[in-house]
Parts: structure tokens; sequence; C-alpha cells
């Protein structure tokens, strides 16, 4: 029996992650769960993992995980992210500096007014081709 360590692409590593994770499983729960391919080659990849030391059947016919990949997983898991490798959101401190923003959605560069007068108000219905009947509010 060989304990090398497997393609992380492969069924079997897939299978062993997957136990990992969810505890022993049966074989068709592990078949459904795991793409081990067609139906011809699925006995043959389990038996692969039960040659490679990763996979092995307990008395109760569950599938369980090694002490080899259970000390391989455990090396695989993610270290936890510190605070300072984060990086935070992206500050712009000019938006209209940046190409990413459509020019309608821009804003005014004058700004806008807070202190707009009354008799800059148009009435209602006013339109600029009215008087000559050319497409403006009716």
């Amino acid at each position: 029996m060989t304990t090398r360590s497997l393609n992380t692409s492969s069924a079997v590593y897939r299978a062993a992650a997957y136990i990992a994770q969810n505890g022993p499983q049966s074989i068709a729960a592990l078949f459904a769960a795991v793409d081990f391919g067609s139906t011809k080659s699925r006995s043959a990849k389990l038996k692969y993992g039960y040659q490679k030391g990763w996979l092995e059947q307990r008395p109760d016919g569950l599938i369980d995980l090694t002490a080899l990949a259970l000390q391989h997983l455990a090396d695989k898991q993610p270290k936890a992210a510190y605070v300072g490798q984060i990086t935070p959101a992206q500050y712009r401190p000019n938006f209209r500096a940046s190409s990413g923003l459509s020019k309608q959605y821009r804003v005014n560069s004058r700004g806008t007014r807070a202190d707009i007068p009354a008799w800059s108000h148009r009435p209602e219905g006013f339109g600029f081709k009215s008087a000559g009947g050319g497409g403006g509010k009716p």
C-alpha cells in the first residue's frame, strides 16, 4: 500500500474532502455526492482510493478516511486571514476623474443650487417649441 498524495482534481481526493466535511458515507451516498465518472469506472476508482491508503471501509459498511487522509486534509485547511492583509474597498476621492462612471450619471460640474429663485421655475406645460407647434409639451 503506497501513501502518496493524490491529485486535488481526482475523484478520490474530492470524495475524501467530502467525507472529511460531512462524515462517513455509504457507497451510494458517496457516488451521488461526488462524480466518480461512468458506472463502469466507479468501483475501480474506489478501489484505487483503498490502495492509496486514503479511504477505508468500516465494519458497518460506511466509507471513512484513513489517518493519512485526515492528516493531509488537516494540513490543507485554509488559514485565517490576518486583518492587516485584508484590503479595504477602493477609496476614490474624485469620482469624476475615473472613467467608470457614465457621463449621464455624473453630477453637474458647477454643482446644484440650493437657493433656486421662484421666478426661474417654468410654468406647467411650458416648452420652447410650443409656440411654433413643433414637438413641445401640449
